[in-house]
């Protein structure tokens, strides 16, 4: 669908998908990516889930193409420091919004049926996502290759094989569970991913952004120990922001079912 396709749906459809993160997404993020964490929520909506981030102590950035979606979640979620809206198409290269640690995707990438715009997408998050940072994603998912091809209507799903094909190229899989999409009418079955960002596509080097203004206290550095964080190398330092405390800019453990 086109932006302009999209501002209908919003201005005139339900959007029952545009709901605040069920249990399984906060309890992802509250383990992978703890607050204070800069987040970028890719294709916000009306904003329910930029606002839950902003409630529960990370800096927000809501971002969507459609004019209308922004126009309404201006309208109903005061901007203040801890949350802001954009109009912004994140396949743009450079990335119009710049780069951050952790990139939230709930719902875009399923509403993208052709394989080579779902790849063109995946190279737009490793865009807009830092080496080293976290992609959080929630998509319909599919059971076996058989399933995703027999959907007549609604989100289009991947099996979990074609969803790991796809983000390969840019992205390990550190975390994968299954639960309902969201808790009203939307409750189909979908994937909540957690991804770490490898490396980005070849581009143009992003607009630098200028600083936030926090609203909560500097991250306190991780106590010291076997499981601490890794600093990230000098080469890295000078071109990436800062990782919240419980955010490591350097490889974990394999994925793992949460």
């Amino acid at each position: 669908m086109t932006a302009q396709e999209w501002d209908l749906t919003y201005q005139f459809g339900d959007p029952v998908w545009d709901e605040p993160p069920t249990a399984t997404l906060a309890r992802l993020l509250t383990r992978h990516a703890p607050p204070p964490a800069e987040v970028i929520d890719v294709g916000c909506g009306l904003g329910a889930t930029s606002r839950w981030l902003a409630e529960h102590g990370y800096q927000v950035t809501g971002c969507d193409f459609s004019s209308q979606a922004i126009e309404l979640a201006r309208a109903r979620i005061p901007e203040t420091p801890a949350v802001r809206f954009a109009i912004a198409d994140v396949m743009r290269v450079p990335p119009q919004l710049g780069q951050f640690p952790v990139v939230l995707e709930r719902g875009v990438l399923h509403a993208i049926p052709q394989t080579t715009d779902r790849r063109r997408f995946v190279e737009a998050m490793a865009r807009v996502c830092l080496t080293g940072g976290l992609w959080v994603h929630v998509g319909a998912s599919a059971t076996t290759l058989e399933a995703e091809r027999c959907v007549a209507r609604g989100p289009s799903r991947m099996a979990e094989q074609t969803f790991l094909t796809l983000v390969e190229p840019y992205f390990t899989v550190l975390a994968i569970d299954y639960a309902p999409f969201g808790s009203r009418s939307a409750t189909w079955q979908a994937r909540h991913a957690v991804l770490r960002c490898q490396a980005p596509p070849d581009q143009p080097s992003p607009e630098p952004r200028p600083p936030r203004e926090s609203t909560t206290a500097p991250p306190q550095s991780a106590p010291a120990s076997s499981s601490a964080p890794a600093a990230l190398p000098p080469s890295q330092k000078a071109a990436s922001r800062p990782f919240p405390a419980g955010l490591s800019p350097t490889p974990t453990s394999p994925r793992s079912a949460v």
